[in-house]
């Protein structure tokens, strides 16, 4: 089993601005959030289809189980996180008096 560090969140947007094959200048925040977004129901998926295959008895490694599922929660709360900010900086654009 190979193992994997944990990718800093600059190396996510260097990632899909590969995986997209356009300039930096192209990507837009709203793209990033949606990438974010698949891979956070990405990791969610597959923590629960390796939970559902160690409780049918398919695999012996509840190692694999925990780490995804703490992957998955990480992920989530990375994601929540940036939601928050993002509603507190739009809540502080909106107190602004012009």
């Amino acid at each position: 089993m190979a193992i994997q560090g944990i990718n800093p969140v600059n190396d996510i947007a260097a990632a899909s601005v590969r995986a997209a094959g356009k300039t930096e200048e192209s990507v837009s925040f709203k793209n990033l959030l949606m990438d974010a977004l698949y891979n956070v129901n990405a990791l969610e998926q597959e923590s629960a289809k390796l939970t559902e295959d160690f409780i049918a008895g398919r695999t012996d490694s509840i190692h694999s189980v925990l780490i995804a599922a703490e992957k998955a929660t990480i992920s989530l709360q990375f994601i929540t996180e940036v939601r928050n900010k993002v509603l507190e900086a739009y809540q502080e654009i909106m107190r602004m008096q012009i």
